[in-house]
Parts: C-alpha cells; sequence; structure tokens
C-alpha cells in the first residue's frame, strides 16, 4: 500500500530541515498515542478554508499499540493546531459527534459536495462517471455523468475512501478495480489535498484504464495528486550524470528530447521552494502536464531527481 509512514527524526534533524527549507513547522502531540508529530510547510501552501482562517491536514501515522491511526487537524493561519479529531475505520465525521467532543473546530465539519472539473481534452472514454466519497476531508467529490457502461466500486483498506466508478462495457472491471484501489490508497495518504488536481487525475486516468497499472504508472497518479505538495529535487551531480548517461538514456527511452529533459532537470537542482506544479508552468510552453509528468517519473526512475513530499513525521526524543 502507498501509505505515507514517515520514519522518526532526531531533534538535530529536525532543526536542520528548518534551517536549510525555510518551512513553517506544524506541530501537536497526538492524543492517543501521546507522540509529537511534526510537519513542514511551506507558507504558499498552507491556504485558508473559511472565515475563521483554519487549514485541514490529514495525518495518518502508527499509532497507540503501532495501530494506523487518522487525525484530521484544523490549523490556524499561525500554524497553531487548534484542535485534533480522530477518524476511526469507517467513520463518518459528523456535527454532532463532533460537538460531542466539545473542542473548537470551523463550522465545515458537514459532507460538502465538489464537482470534479474535466478539463476541455477529457474524452469520456473508459472512464464515464467518478464518485469519491472522503471521510478524512468530509467531501464527496463527484465527476458529472456521460454516457453508459458498468458500475463497480471500492473502498480504501483503512475505509476512509470510496470510489464508485461507471466505466465502458468493454473494458475489464477487473483491471479498473486495481486502478481505483490504487487511487483510493494514495488519496487516504495525502496530508493535503489540492482539490485542482483531481481534473488531471482523470485525465490521466481514462486513457489508462483499460491496461493493469504498472509501477511507473502508480507513480505517475501519486505524482499527479502530490503536485502542489511536493518538491522535485535535483543536484550537480545528478545533472553530470545525466549528460554522461545521455547516449543510453536516449536508446532506452525512444523519441526522448534532450533539451526539454535538461532544461527540466536545471530547474530542479537544488530546489526548496518550487513545487512540481511550479515547475511545469516555468516549461510549460514546451509540454502538456502528463507529458511533464512522465519526464518527471523517468528523471525520478534514474535517481537523477528526487520528490520531497510534504509529509508527517515523529521526533524521537
Amino acid at each position: 500500500m502507498a501509505y505515507c509512514i514517515t520514519p522518526y527524526r532526531s531533534i538535530v534533524e529536525v532543526l536542520r530541515l528548518s534551517n536549510k527549507t525555510g518551512r513553517r513547522k506544524i506541530d501537536y502531540e497526538c492524543n492517543i498515542c501521546k507522540r509529537t508529530r511534526i510537519l513542514y510547510v511551506l507558507q504558499s501552501l498552507h491556504h485558508t478554508v473559511d472565515e475563521k482562517g483554519y487549514v485541514e491536514y490529514v495525518d495518518i501515522h502508527p499509532c497507540a499499540d503501532d495501530r494506523l491511526n487518522a487525525n484530521i487537524l484544523y490549523v490556524d493561519k499561525n500554524m497553531v493546531v487548534r484542535s485534533q479529531v480522530p477518524v476511526r475505520v469507517g467513520d463518518d465525521v459528523s456535527t454532532q459527534e463532533i460537538s460531542a467532543m466539545q473542542i473548537p473546530v470551523p463550522k465545515k465539519v458537514d459532507f460538502k459536495i465538489a464537482k470534479i472539473e474535466p478539463e476541455k481534452s477529457y474524452k469520456y472514454k473508459n472512464l464515464k462517471s467518478l464518485s469519491i466519497v472522503d471521510r478524512l476531508r468530509q467531501t464527496h467529490f463527484q465527476l458529472k455523468e456521460k454516457g453508459v457502461g458498468k458500475m463497480l466500486k471500492v473502498t480504501s483498506e483503512l475505509e476512509f475512501i470510496d470510489i464508485e466508478a461507471k466505466i465502458s462495457k468493454n473494458i475489464d472491471i477487473e483491471i479498473v478495480e486495481d486502478w481505483l484501489k490504487q487511487l483510493a490508497s494514495i488519496l487516504e495518504a495525502i496530508v493535503l489535498l489540492d482539490e485542482e488536481m483531481l481534473s488531471f487525475m482523470i485525465l490521466y486516468l481514462d486513457p489508462k484504464i483499460s491496461e493493469p497499472p504498472s509501477g511507473e504508472s502508480i507513480i505517475e497518479l501519486d505524482m499527479i495528486l502530490h503536485a502542489k505538495s511536493s518538491f522535485p529535487i535535483a543536484s550537480l551531480k545528478s545533472y553530470a550524470t545525466f549528460r554522461r548517461q545521455w547516449p543510453k538514456i536516449q536508446s532506452e527511452r525512444k523519441g526522448t528530447d534532450f533539451e526539454s529533459y535538461e532544461k527540466l532537470l536545471t530547474y530542479c537542482i537544488g530546489n526548496q521552494y518550487k513545487t512540481l506544479l511550479d515547475i511545469f508552468f516555468k516549461a510549460e510552453s514546451a509540454m502538456n502536464f502528463l507529458h511533464f509528468i512522465d519526464m518527471i517519473e523517468d528523471m525520478s526512475m534514474l535517481g537523477l531527481i528526487n520528490i520531497r513530499k510534504t509529509q508527517f513525521f515523529t521526533v524521537d526524543d
């Protein structure tokens, strides 16, 4: 499974991360396991969601008895965790239940409906409709139905995500089920989901789901959904490796464009603050987003780029 279970880090490592990246720190003590959980996040990623200025984060971590636990965190504009709501497997977080906890939370606690707006180039070839019930974010994401097909439904391993889809009649339902299970697993693990990336997600899935998911395609799907909260990092050493290995790279990847790969790699050298989406915007005149993701995945698999996600970790005292 693709859960972001982060390692323990020492206090020295935590201070080094903060000093080098200039990120703001969010920390809290889990009410269940009493461990301190820390997240470093760029201010630009910390957007308000209502008039009270709260941002919702999701933290899934090994908790009491090393069982996975999910906390919904309500964080104010000063990066202070004002409340944490533990979500049990299968829970719907209702207004009544949260009120009974007697903790301060924003008004946005009931499920909301959010439309997935397809890109203009979306064809509805294989994916005719999509419904995602996300209990961690109390949101029901919906792609408007278009065309006829057969229905299937999957639930994530921790039961926080339900996905229902209508698919083309001529594709294997078990193959699509594998895809949707991977999607549910990724969604369950995201600390800070940007809903706009769901439009690119369906654009990616539509032509792909007729064939079984590969390791590379799962990585690309993960990259798309983390595009606004992950950071591609390269070094001068990796650039030298790229130039040295280019003949081999080109022979293995026919049609590969040296200038495009080199440009993307140089954008990532020493990067600390530009997200995957930021890097794309610098290069978008030369490629579309899905081609960009494919190239980034290539360089990641070759060890030329490291993708650093925005994720919580536990401090080991």
